[in-house]
């Protein structure tokens, strides 16, 4: 009964809200992509061997992508003849999977959760398997697979407080939903314990770590950094600050910290990189620097003619972890303000130590990890920051111990997305 009323929400959502998202498009010409594929008439761009299995990979946007392309390369080693589907909710998603791994998997929009839609979706590509990575979680795709007799997994599992008691609402719901996994491999026991309390069975649950710690150690290379530095024209010893993952008010309170390397005569033509969580936000950011009376350069317009100012705006997805090569100090966005922070180990791996703020729930567990080495550096504002950064500026001996740590312990965390892929080729083995 429960997921009946949940189907027939989905389905009164779907007739109030299309109509005016196709007029919102139309007039915006925005949101066309893979309309077709969102309503699950999904045309695959390779043929895929009938006698192969399939492995179809769910990810939200671009923050999965990178969980998935990690367990996609050691998928790929265990089972080199799949054939394998890896669908997004958003287009930066889809456009950042094409870029990544496009070359070997069907890179889709998401179908939208209703029943007919996913079940022309699932009639076409025909998974063995399903893969939900991290929290997504949509009713009708895993009843529907289910049904069909399609295995179903959750990897790189993660279930914040803000959620677990949000889905209490709804735990009979949940517990049906998560029922249908045969597996459900978490990062960490805390989110163990929470998948359980909301219906999964205890003895399906493991704790395998988080995948994207291993795609972090995927792109490190000292060619990377040499060709970053190359292309930004930095010289030895310059000072670079790199703002990741940044959110709307983090851009203007961090021109502060940058305001102060400028202005210290032992960190001589620092630069300053300021990569936006979102792209949607790049005319707000520019914005805020013209206020700020701040020229900067794109880095697209780097890369076609030059650097020609210290500040330089990330305008296009998947390059932070690369530009991390290159940074000396390196601060977390999404935690000066409170959006639960990101991936502080894509840093880490280049040997950067990371500076956050206070809200850092989403990647708790990797924010502990690097401050029980002496790696990590929680600030509650950019005061606190500026302090952190000159006190590194006068004893740079304590800061290259710091490095050597933050490497250290994001380096001891690899090796999960190659237990999550060998759980999938053992169920798959179990057919």
């Amino acid at each position: 009964m429960r997921y009946r009323i949940y189907q027939l929400l989905s389905w009164l959502f779907f007739i109030v809200t299309f109509p005016l998202f196709m007029l919102y498009s139309v007039v915006s010409r925005r949101h066309w992509h893979g309309m077709g594929q969102r309503l699950g008439f999904v045309k695959t761009s390779r043929r895929f061997d009938e006698a192969a299995e399939r492995i179809w990979l769910h990810a939200s946007s671009v923050g999965e992508v990178q969980s998935a392309r990690a367990l996609l390369d050691e998928l790929k080693q265990l089972k080199p003849d799949a054939g394998y589907v890896l669908s997004c909710m958003t287009v930066q998603g889809v456009q950042v999977a094409r870029k990544q791994v496009g070359h070997y998997v069907e890179c889709i929009f998401a179908p939208l959760d209703l029943p007919g839609v996913v079940h022309r979706a699932l009639r076409i590509l025909r998974p063995t398997v399903y893969i939900c990575l991290e929290t997504e979680l949509w009713p009708c795709m895993i009843r529907q697979a289910h049904r069909n007799g399609t295995r179903l997994l959750l990897l790189n599992g993660r279930m914040t407080e803000r959620s677990f008691k949000r889905y209490l609402l709804v735990r009979g719901f949940m517990r049906e939903i998560l029922s249908c996994f045969e597996r459900v491999a978490v990062i960490q026991e805390d989110y163990a314990g929470r998948y359980a309390a909301l219906g999964a069975d205890p003895d399906r649950i493991v704790v395998l770590g988080n995948a994207k710690y291993d795609q972090a150690a995927a792109g490190y290379s000292a060619e990377t950094e040499r060709q970053y530095r190359s292309k930004l024209a930095l010289t030895a010893g310059q000072v670079v600050f790199v703002a990741g993952s940044t959110h709307t008010g983090e851009e203007e309170m961090l021109h502060a910290v940058f305001a102060e390397l400028k202005g210290d005569v032992r960190t001589k033509d620092p630069v300053w990189i300021v990569a936006p969580r979102h792209l949607d936000r790049l005319q707000e950011v520019a914005a805020v620097f013209r206020n700020l009376g701040v020229d900067f350069d794109l880095l697209s317009d780097v890369e076609k003619r030059g650097r020609q100012q210290d500040v330089i705006l990330v305008d296009s997805m998947g390059e932070l972890a690369a530009l991390y090569s290159v940074a000396t100090f390196v601060f977390c966005g999404g935690s000066l303000v409170d959006r639960g922070g990101h991936n502080v180990m894509e840093a880490a791996i280049w040997g950067k130590p990371v500076f956050y703020g206070p809200s850092m729930k989403d990647f708790a567990d990797a924010a502990l990890l690097l401050e029980s080495a002496g790696a990590g550096y929680p600030v509650r504002d950019t005061g606190e920051l500026i302090k952190h950064i000159q006190r590194f500026v006068n004893n740079p001996e304590e800061y290259r111990e710091a490095s050597s740590r933050a490497k250290e312990i994001a380096t001891a965390q690899q090796g999960s997305s190659r237990k999550q892929a060998m759980l999938v080729t053992d169920i798959i083995g179990n057919r």
